[in-house]
């Protein structure tokens, strides 16, 4: 009995239907979320409790919509999603009555209804308004007294503000402006259900950010409402393109083989099984060039229609960049005729700033008197240096020596000695 029950605690704390850091914080109280997990009470005996109470179980649904990358449910799916202790939310059929009421969710068949043309204010008016009065007051009739029996188990709801926040991620991570096959978007996005991705495709084309183009493969277009004949073609060739390249493939892995046999054959000696291995060989080499050569026709096409698509855009933005340009030239004034009237008028006050700056150049008394004096001044100091050379004595000394002279001692004379007879 204890290990069964410390099975049941570990498998409580292990399956939770967020991540810890997104679950509510009252998840761990028992007492609230038995409160939580119970009936609605009648609105009447306490209003503000039970809006507290579908408001909690509405932000925690679209929470585990985006979460899980769901915009589709049924109510046995959610009662096994926020299973807690065993327990299972009996409230659920009045929060998704209440919600599908308020538009919050849309029943799958009715989701997928709308044209993608239809926003969804219109559907909402045409559905809330254009509806026979009579069908709108048994709605409301029975979600007051029997809203249990209306919400099925696996009816599937959409929620529609959790298909928008879907929508929007899968345009942030999925780059792609061409036409793309669903299985191949699932893919890219890493959605397994191909059902959950179409939903969340399908809400892009009600706001304009998507195509859908039905036929033997679901073709999709994100960020763009339009699918024109051009990105049809670009498509066919790209699966031709593809288609091609596994031909080419294949008959490259035939000829591989064909070799390889007709090794085996020569080496046992069958002449004539290797020669219709080579026979084999040449007919794959024949059919291997044409599927290139075809290949390489589709390569330029594509090319071609790249090149044309930017030309396009380059061809609009001049369109765009002339018009602006003119807007500026037409509000600004500014024509040919008054840019050279504006340039004559730069040239004469430059003549006239020129002749300004050269009458402020000019000296404000006549010098040639102090030119005269200065004159006189510099000869003068010329005779007095010669005067003062011709007096100088001691410029014509010898200079002084720059070491001191050593001194010797006294010289003493030795006594002459005779020698002896």
């Amino acid at each position: 009995m204890e290990n069964r029950i410390e099975c049941e605690v570990k498998t409580d704390s292990t399956h939770l239907p967020l991540p810890k850091s997104k679950m509510p914080e009252c998840w761990n109280d028992d007492m609230r979320m038995d409160y939580l997990f119970s009936h609605f009470r009648p609105h009447s005996v306490n209003p503000i409790d039970w809006e507290s109470k579908m408001k909690f179980w509405t932000a925690l649904l679209e929470v585990w919509c985006v979460e899980n990358n769901k915009p589709m449910f049924s109510l046995s799916g959610l009662r096994k999603a926020f299973q807690r202790k065993g327990r299972t939310p009996v409230c659920l059929p009045t929060v998704i009555e209440t919600m599908h009421r308020n538009g919050l969710l849309v029943v799958k068949e009715e989701f997928f209804r709308i044209p993608p043309q239809q926003t969804w204010t219109a559907w909402t008016i045409d559905l809330l308004i254009k509806k026979p009065v009579s069908w709108t007051f048994n709605k409301v009739s029975n979600f007051v007294f029997n809203s249990m029996k209306m919400v099925s188990e696996d009816i599937l709801y959409v929620h529609i503000g959790a298909c928008k926040d879907l929508g929007n991620k899968l345009l942030a991570s999925v780059n792609c402006n061409r036409l793309i096959e669903l299985n191949e978007l699932a893919v890219l996005c890493g959605q397994e259900d191909l059902e959950q991705l179409q939903a969340i495709v399908h809400g892009l084309c009600q706001q304009g950010k998507a195509a859908i183009k039905q036929g033997n493969a679901v073709l999709i277009k994100l960020g763009d409402p339009h699918i024109s004949d051009l990105d049809v073609g670009v498509y066919t060739l790209q699966c031709n393109e593809q288609t091609l390249t596994r031909h080419i493939e294949q008959l490259e892995a035939e000829k591989q083989m064909a070799m390889q046999e007709a090794r085996m054959y020569i080496s046992k000696n069958m002449k004539q099984a290797a020669r219709n291995c080579l026979r084999k060989k040449h007919v794959l080499d024949s059919c291997t060039d044409k599927r290139t050569s075809a290949l390489d026709n589709i390569h330029l096409l594509l090319t071609r229609l790249q090149e044309a698509k930017s030309d396009v855009k380059v061809l609009e933005a001049y369109k765009l960049g002339v018009a602006a340009l003119k807007s500026t030239l037409k509000g600004s004034g500014l024509t040919e005729d008054s840019a050279a009237d504006i340039m004559v008028q730069v040239e004469e006050v430059l003549d006239v700033h020129r002749e300004i700056q050269a009458t402020l150049a000019q000296p404000l008394e006549a010098e040639d008197g102090l030119e005269d004096e200065l004159t006189q001044l510099l000869v003068s100091q010329d005779t007095l240096e010669q005067d003062l050379t011709k007096l100088s004595i001691i410029s014509d000394l010898p200079e002084p020596p720059d070491t001191m002279p050593a001194i010797h001692p006294p010289h003493r004379k030795l006594p002459i000695v005779e020698p002896a007879l």
